[in-house]
């Protein structure tokens, strides 16, 4: 059970992939047989603009994408998974650097996740000669060790993360080659961009369901995104700042009370990066008309020193719940302005 729980976690928090090439040698003093080769599948983002080869035989489960995942696969044990993340590229930072940037991020995702080593970090090139940074993380998660790959790229204004992980005692050439499967020479695709989400010059736009547009302050850049989030911006000095997540709701389900529920759960995740934390309100609310909808209001000390005020509309459409969330020093009013510029029937 612990460990079922571990490799739960480990797929939804981490920027984590694997896909092995297994191959059979014969036993001493028997006679060889012929190896059994994957069957690999190729995967193709028009969105993003990035393609890979994984072996579809052995990862056979799909863990859907969400927030800055776009792509997730994994064995029916767990172990080993794929998974690739996309987001704003960091600002000031070289590719070589991203490795930094990845181990740190690892441990706030994962309360349980102890880094041991992050080891040949090296710039690479792949095989449709981008530029990539290769490294190797050792860690150990919820009690058990593990190896990954991984290698981040650039691609146009993203950070691609595409990383390998499985149990200890597996090889870390298998978690290579599929990490270095990655090609960035795939073609845009507008339609398949706007379909997942994309935000320019103060508009953001999903066709996807569920289907949304949202204008934002032209003054706000975009972020890093968190997992979860498929739209992450602010003011260049950080606050006011908003994020846009998407999560499922149950059919059958009272919707209000699911609603209620992820607000609550929303609060709990804030005691991760803050403490103070003070629920000043949450009702149901009719601002978004025919579409159900819930607010919670926020305060609380971020690493406990700066003091904040959080706003959350999470609204419902198309069986799954659409999460927009500000931070702010001030009031709230110049969020909740942007949060009633959605249009939910575009």
């Amino acid at each position: 059970m612990k460990n079922d729980i571990k490799r739960a976690t480990w797929i939804v928090f981490c920027v984590l992939t694997a896909s092995l090439f297994f191959t059979s040698a014969p036993m001493a003093g028997q006679a060889e047989k012929s190896v059994s080769v994957p069957k690999l599948e190729h995967y193709e983002d028009k969105a993003i603009g990035f393609s890979i080869d994984y072996d579809a035989d052995k990862l056979t489960k799909e863990m859907g994408d969400f927030g800055s995942f776009v792509f997730r696969r994994a064995s029916a044990e767990g172990m080993p998974s794929l998974g690739i993340t996309a987001g704003p590229y960091p600002s000031g930072i070289a590719l070589e650097d991203t490795v930094g940037h990845v181990s740190r991020a690892l441990p706030m995702m994962i309360p349980d996740c102890l880094i041991h080593n992050v080891i040949n970090q090296q710039l690479i090139e792949l095989k449709d000669g981008s530029k990539a940074n290769y490294f190797e993380i050792i860690m150990n998660v919820g009690g058990s060790e593990l190896i990954s790959a991984f290698v981040t790229a650039q691609k146009n204004d993203r950070l691609i993360v595409f990383g390998a992980a499985d149990n200890q005692d597996e090889s870390m050439e298998n978690l290579t080659a599929i990490v270095k499967s990655l090609r960035l020479d795939v073609k845009v695709d507008e339609a398949a961009m706007m379909a997942r989400g994309f935000a320019k010059d103060g508009k953001f736009v999903r066709t996807n369901s569920p289907a949304f547009t949202l204008n934002y302050p032209k003054a706000f850049q975009n972020k890093v995104l968190e997992p979860y989030q498929i739209f992450r911006a602010g003011i260049p000095q950080g606050l006011p700042s908003m994020a846009i997540s998407i999560s499922r709701l149950q059919i059958g389900e009272d919707i209000n009370m699911q609603l209620k529920r992820l607000a609550g759960a929303y609060a709990d995740g804030m005691k991760l990066v803050g403490s103070d934390i003070k629920i000043v309100s949450q009702d149901p609310i009719t601002t978004y008309k025919e579409f159900d909808a819930y607010q919670i209001q926020i305060r609380w000390r971020f690493e406990g020193k700066v003091p904040l005020t959080t706003v959350v509309h999470i609204i419902a459409k198309d069986n799954k719940a659409i999460q927009l969330a500000g931070h702010t020093l001030y009031d709230i009013e110049k969020l909740t302005d942007i949060f009633q510029t959605i249009n939910l029937n575009p």
